[in-house]
């Protein structure tokens, strides 16, 4: 009896080992719109401030919901073009289904950002951002998604997570050190001068 108790635990241990729960979510900020006075925006925004249209993407990255930088994010599903007309500002995506390797929970809370770019800079967020271009990034929030195999419920909207926020596509700022280097060239320069 003793050995059929410890196996049976040994078992169950080793499917938790393997178990992956999944969660699903709609990766869609249509509807976000103007928001009410005193809220949040939620609009993606160009350089100029105008809401980004033609020539910006977006896409979409999780982690579990103890993240709280996005160096550990990664990409889940092809990346979005953002839409145009009165609906600028907004992205469409689809659904996305995502795997959570060692949890047997299904519709687990998760942890999300979206980032953006010009297209004409890169394919990605990173090529765009590698190549100078204008990129962009929000807030980080959590999400608690949808449990596929619960039939009643609806996968939640992106842009309703109580953290989403838009943000603004823009050039990169120089970095600190190409400013640096900027003055130590000016300063010698003008030692160089004086004498």
């Amino acid at each position: 009896m003793k050995k059929l108790l410890l196996t049976a635990a040994a078992i169950l241990a080793t499917l938790n080992m393997y178990a992956q729960g999944q969660g699903t979510l709609s990766f869609t900020s249509v509807g976000a719109g103007t928001p009410p006075a005193g809220g949040p925006q939620k609009l993606i925004t160009d350089p100029t401030g105008a809401p980004a249209g033609a020539g910006y993407a977006v896409a979409l990255y999780w982690g579990d919901a103890t993240q709280t930088t996005d160096a550990s994010l990664t990409q889940i599903g092809a990346s979005a073009n953002m839409l145009t007309g009165n609906s600028a500002g907004t992205f469409f995506g689809g659904g996305r289904t995502i795997t959570t390797p060692g949890s047997a929970i299904n519709g687990p809370v998760l942890t999300f950002q979206v980032r953006g770019w010009a297209t004409a800079a890169g394919n990605s967020y990173d090529a765009a951002r590698a190549a100078g271009g204008a990129t962009g990034k929000g807030a980080i929030f959590t999400l608690k998604t949808k449990d596929p195999t619960d039939p009643l419920t609806t996968a939640p909207n992106l842009w309703q997570a109580p953290g989403y926020l838009g943000f603004q596509i823009a050039v990169p700022e120089p970095s600190t050190i190409a400013l640096g280097l900027i003055g130590g060239v000016s300063a010698l320069l003008m030692l160089r001068r004086r004498k």
